[in-house]
């Protein structure tokens, strides 16, 4: 898995899916069922600096809708 230090632009993405997953007032656990992911796969995102695959990212952009999750200088819905 690739770490934030391994991904210029990431840096608060983790910090950010937790942010916004508390916004929605959702647990961990929901959210890595909406995502299809293990929760301490999700707690690694969030907590570890790992770096998701391309499609856990989509997903996690779907499952935050309308709750912005920042990516340094761009920004995901």
């Amino acid at each position: 898995m690739a770490k934030v230090k391994d991904c210029p632009g990431f840096e608060t993405f983790g910090a950010d899916v937790k942010e916004a997953r508390k916004a929605k007032n959702l647990a961990r656990k929901d959210l890595a069922e909406k995502v299809n992911i293990d929760t301490r796969y999700l707690a690694n995102i969030e907590n570890e600096g790992t770096i998701p695959s391309l499609p856990v990212i989509i997903q996690l952009v779907l499952c935050q809708e309308k709750v912005q999750i920042k990516c340094n200088q761009f920004s995901l819905f």
